[in-house]
């Protein structure tokens, strides 16, 4: 358990400062938390209790609408971490994160990171930079919702899920485990029956295959895109 989260740690960026020892004593002090799908991690407006780290399966961050609809803001996988605003005030959650697949995460207390903190002063930056990633792709996720269609939006939404949580087949395709439609839904601003239709079109025309529960896209529309 200890040695798979301080692979996790060294290969996040915010983390690349520390030492051996610092890496083993920030994991000898996180605690491992294990959620079922859909069990919510923590709610919007509790109070924080320090930063996660996930470690397997994906999680989805969303904020509540003003008619109350859930908007999901961002899908996190293996590596990423998500409640790092509870690092920098001491201000209440100020959105809810909820395991879209199983996931195992780990927890840092707020106190334990602040110590490691004071000794890497750079740490701060990279948090920061951190935190202007995640605005920069909620900003971009707000001009797709006013500049593009609905099915401009699912297409660039299958296509950054892919990018971000996809497995490289080797074969030209690259393979993804697909959200719930509702959640789909809720990630683009519409409904999930609507979701279902167009996903059944984009299929029709080749654009992309379902099985189940995982959808497959072409690796050069990945990198198409990405140009």
């Amino acid at each position: 358990m200890s040695l798979d989260l301080a692979e996790l740690l060294h290969r996040s960026s915010l983390f690349t400062e520390l030492s051996q020892a610092e890496l083993e004593t920030l994991v000898r002090s996180a605690e491992r938390r294990d959620f079922g799908r859909d069990e919510v991690i923590f709610a919007i407006n509790e109070p924080a209790d320090g930063l996660y780290v996930v470690a397997s399966g994906r999680v989805k961050v969303s904020i509540p609408s003003s008619e109350g609809k859930e908007i999901i803001i961002a899908t996190l996988g293996p590596g990423q971490i998500f409640g790092e605003m509870a690092l920098i005030d001491d201000e209440p959650r100020s959105a809810s994160v909820v395991a879209q697949l199983a996931s195992t995460t780990y927890r840092i207390r707020r106190a334990d990171f602040e110590r490691i903190l004071e000794l890497h002063p750079g740490m701060a930056r990279k948090l920061l930079r951190e935190l202007s990633l995640r605005l920069r792709r909620a900003n971009a996720q707000m001009e797709s919702l006013v500049t593009l269609d609905v099915v401009g939006r699912l297409a660039r939404f299958l296509i950054d899920l892919a990018r971000q949580h996809g497995q490289l087949l080797g074969n030209g395709w690259v393979a993804v485990r697909r959200p719930t439609h509702q959640d789909i839904a809720n990630s683009i601003g519409t409904t999930r029956e609507t979701v279902t239709r167009l996903m059944a079109e984009l299929e029709q025309r080749g654009q992309v295959v379902n099985e189940g529960k995982m959808s497959y896209l072409r690796e050069e529309v990945l990198r198409r895109e990405g140009e």
